[in-house]
């Protein structure tokens, strides 16, 4: 089987992090209408709890940038760091965007998409970072961590 049939019939498992629930709930259900199995999650705490939980079935986390207990950035990172394949999309408005900067991720990457996004996008943006060789955005500078609360989600 080529690599893209088997990509679009095997069922891929997403944990969506966003702490809107007018942008997460939307945002669930265009990505299950395409197929994809969707966990939630509101906060860093209950979105690391679920990826614990269901780690090894969950092959890309959807993460908003500003979250109230923390950011994506760090919640991905710590994630990446039991599972170093994770793929990460981040999506964000504004503010999501200076931590992008703090972090040397590059907004126009493909693993970053800005609020508000059109359905369709959204799905083709999740298809483009399911199919791609990278898993997390190239323009990524470590920076010294030494918790979640080193960057403000204000």
């Amino acid at each position: 089987m080529a690599e893209g049939q088997e990509r679009k019939s095997r069922r891929y498992t997403i944990l969506l992090v966003d702490d809107e629930e007018s942008d997460r709930i939307p945002t669930r259900k265009v990505l299950e209408e395409a197929g994809y199995t969707v966990l939630e999650a509101d906060t860093f705490q209950d979105a690391f709890g679920r990826f614990e939980s269901h780690r090894d079935s969950i092959d890309l986390v959807v993460a908003d940038i500003s979250l109230p207990d923390g950011n994506g950035c760090e919640l991905t990172l710590s994630m990446r760091d039991q599972k170093p394949d994770l793929r990460v999309l981040f999506i964000s408005g504004h503010v999501g965007a200076e931590v992008c900067r703090y972090y040397g991720l590059d907004v126009t990457d493909l693993h970053f998409l800005r609020k508000p996004f059109a359905p369709e996008d959204l799905s083709l943006r999740v298809e483009a970072v399911l199919a791609s060789e990278d898993t997390f955005p190239r323009s990524y500078k470590p920076k010294v961590r030494t918790s979640s609360a080193d960057v403000s989600s204000d």
